[in-house]
């Protein structure tokens, strides 16, 4: 037997958290439990104002535990991971939500799919809802370059009619990816724009240009619960959902498809804003969408 056939990949698992040490916690302990040898966890913490950094480092003082120094969003705060993974040498990395569970062989199910698939750039697991765990949350999503509306693939429909599946998608859900962390090199990290959503979707799309696929593999199976740490600021998932859309169609999507997507952004703000209580808020989320303003850098710093 040669050396190299004894290399035990290494994987170094991103978890971000903001806020929310009880699900990162719960995270970690679940992480600790994942049926593979050589698997480290990093945890970020994005300047949390509560007491998060004092109850992560006492319950994990043998993990890594990162403090970025101010809010950088879901992109710069799993960058910031993902930056000191590559300087240990990490072979693989695993970006997951801190309101995750995992299952214990997810990550092995998820490694021997990439290591034995060298055309895949990255992949995830069917992600299950955490108050139904055999009910499908995703299994990745494709994307309407025309309405920039996404659709979510298999969601709500019975996990027992999806394993064995191997599911080509534009791009997986950020709550749980696995890749080599040498497409860093080749794509770059997560663009740090959106601050929220999307970045994960242009990300992937950015893979999928390099002509790699990205793939969900039902066989592997999480639970998310859903983001507490986004509702804490009120109005916040829906600003940055509406404004995103919109950076994300001008920075990727065709002339045609962009000409068909403003119309129907316009169209749908006119409708909000003579029919919808609050309505006119929605020219303002495609303004800064077209600007790329952030009405709440102050306050998430």
């Amino acid at each position: 037997m040669n050396k190299q056939s004894l290399h035990v990949p290494s994987v170094y698992i991103v978890i971000l958290n903001y806020n929310n040490p009880g699900d990162t916690i719960a995270c970690v302990e679940e992480a600790e439990k994942i049926n593979y040898r050589n698997f480290k966890v990093v945890i970020v913490d994005n300047k949390s104002t509560d007491n998060s950094e004092a109850l992560i480092k006492e319950r994990f003082p043998h993990h890594t535990f990162i403090q970025t120094g101010a809010n950088l969003g879901y992109a710069g705060g799993n960058n910031i991971g993902m930056k000191f993974a590559k300087t240990q040498g990490a072979d693989y990395i695993c970006v997951l939500n801190n309101d995750v569970i995992t299952h214990p062989d997810f990550l092995k199910i998820l490694l021997d799919y990439l290591e034995n698939n060298p055309n895949v750039g990255v992949v995830g697991p069917r992600v299950c809802e955490y108050d139904e765990p055999t009910i499908v949350q995703s299994t990745g999503a494709m994307i309407d370059f025309h309405t920039g509306r996404v659709n979510i693939l298999n969601n709500g429909v019975h996990e027992d009619t999806l394993k064995a599946q191997i599911i080509p998608c534009d791009y997986v859900g950020g709550a749980c990816l696995l890749f080599n962390s040498k497409i860093l090199e080749e794509v770059g990290y997560l663009p740090e724009d959106y601050f929220l959503f999307y970045e994960e979707t242009e990300w992937c799309l950015n893979i999928k240009n390099k002509g790699l696929e990205v793939i969900c593999y039902c066989d592997a199976r999480v639970v998310h619960k859903g983001s507490a740490s986004i509702n804490q600021i009120s109005g916040l998932s829906e600003y940055f959902m509406y404004r995103n859309v919109v950076i994300f169609m001008k920075r990727n999507a065709k002339v045609n498809q962009r000409l068909v997507f403003y119309t129907y952004s316009i169209l749908y703000a006119f409708y909000r804003g003579l029919f919808k209580k609050e309505g006119m808020k929605f020219f303002n989320y495609f303004y800064h969408g077209l600007t790329e303003k952030n009405k709440y850098d102050k306050k998430l710093n």
